[in-house]
């Protein structure tokens, strides 16, 4: 599984630990044990881009959750 270098970058950026799970159609990453989103299997797509975006804004909006309180 290959995750996009910018989700990467921001997972990372966390200091959080962090996982992905293979599922039947999505990679679910998983942020100090929250789902924080899905990631779709296959070629990169304008949709994939779309998922991008929403992935690292959900990734960044759950790690001030998690340490601020």
């Amino acid at each position: 599984m290959r995750l996009d270098p910018k989700v990467k970058q921001a997972l990372n950026g966390t200091g959080i630990p962090w996982e992905v799970e293979t599922g039947s159609k999505h990679f679910k990453v998983r942020l100090g044990g929250r789902l924080v989103g899905v990631y779709p299997h296959g070629k990169k797509t304008e949709a994939s881009k779309h998922a991008n975006s929403n992935l690292i804004a959900n990734i960044k909006r759950l790690a001030r959750e998690l340490t601020t309180g």
